[in-house]
C-alpha cells in the first residue's frame, strides 16, 4: 500500500473516529471505496488505527 493512499485513509479515520469500516466506506467516492479495505488493514498492520469490540475503528 502507497504511503499516500495509507495517509488519505488515517485522514478519513481521524475526521470520523468511532465509525465502522462500513459507515466510512459509504462517505467515500467509488474509487476511494475500492482503496479504502487495503488501506485500513495497512493502518492496523502499522497501528495508526484500532478497532474495538463492536467494530468500530479509531485513530491510534
Amino acid at each position: 500500500m502507497s504511503p499516500f493512499l495509507r495517509r488519505k485513509a488515517l485522514r478519513h479515520v481521524q475526521a470520523n473516529p468511532g465509525r465502522t469500516a462500513d459507515e466510512l466506506m459509504e462517505m467515500l467516492s467509488a474509487y476511494d471505496r475500492s482503496l479504502f479495505g487495503g488501506a485500513l488493514r495497512s493502518l492496523r498492520e502499522c497501528r495508526q488505527a484500532r478497532v474495538d469490540t463492536d467494530g468500530r475503528i479509531w485513530p491510534a
